[in-house]
């Protein structure tokens, strides 16, 4: 019998990889380029400081050890007409100290309301994703924010920005360096006192090759269990025409997350 229990490990190491697959899912954002800070905060004119602070962690040990581990912080101040906003977050995933995925960004953003309708707005980003084979990706973009409406309980916003891309990737040396249109549309909803939908979709095609682009969206649902806990769900696409070597063109990603905000 105890022989016999051997004929199971290769199932098994199936189902164990198939659950470390559906626990990377759950807690990392293949597409960190799309930062997505359209919610109702980002348009509140109050001087103090808003954010968000997530956190998970999973522990699996017997047969195999499986350690998954992710955080995510938010920090915005408004200062007058000027809007500052930080982002981090880092997530990690390791079977057998073998890493899986590390995938890491930090999304630095400004923004000044020049009238009702119109605001300028910059950001610097710096990112790594070993699953989207991104060894080092550096972002730097500016433009406009147009309101194109906005009512008690929804609005709509469209943003053409240019990006310089500066970016290493994980499987060959080699560095590519490109001016990119950042055309990004969000639309938000949120008329229930304790849900909200948030959606965001983004276009950045290269300026010499319209062929060579990313098109990128995500989707998130907001349910407000107390006054400062969030339960979030969320659903992201990001598709490459030209992704790293042995990279999917296209992949998706689905998110739970308990989110405190203060």
């Amino acid at each position: 019998m105890a022989h016999d229990s051997y004929l199971f490990l290769p199932p098994l190491k199936n189902i164990i990889l198939l659950l470390v697959l559906s626990c990377y899912s759950i807690i990392s954002l293949l597409a960190q380029q799309v930062i997505n800070v359209e919610s109702r905060k980002y348009d509140q004119r109050d001087s103090s400081f808003h954010g968000d602070l997530e956190f998970s962690l999973n522990l699996i040990k017997n047969q195999n050890q499986l350690i998954v581990f992710g955080n995510k912080f938010f920090l915005q101040k408004n200062v007058d007409v000027n809007t500052y906003l930080f982002l981090n977050e880092f997530n990690f995933v390791q079977a057998n100290q073998t890493n899986l995925d590390y995938n890491t960004y930090q999304h630095f953003r400004y923004k000044r309301n020049i009238n009702e309708w119109l605001n300028g707005e910059a950001f610097v980003q710096t990112q790594f994703n070993q699953q989207m084979g991104i060894k080092f990706r550096g972002l730097l973009a500016g433009g406009p924010r147009i309101r194109l409406f906005y009512a008690d309980s929804m609005k709509l916003f469209i943003a053409p920005m240019w990006m310089y891309e500066y970016e290493e990737t994980t499987i060959k040396e080699e560095k590519n360096v490109k001016n990119r249109l950042n055309l990004y549309t969000s639309f938000s909803y949120f008329k229930e006192k304790n849900f909200s939908l948030d959606l965001v979709i983004y276009y950045q095609p290269d300026f010499i090759n319209l062929r060579d682009f990313r098109l990128l969206s995500e989707v998130r649902a907001d349910m407000h269990l107390t006054s400062k806990i969030n339960y979030r769900v969320s659903f992201s696409q990001n598709f490459n025409t030209n992704p790293p070597p042995f990279i999917p063109s296209n992949s998706i990603n689905m998110r739970n997350a308990l989110i405190y905000r203060f």
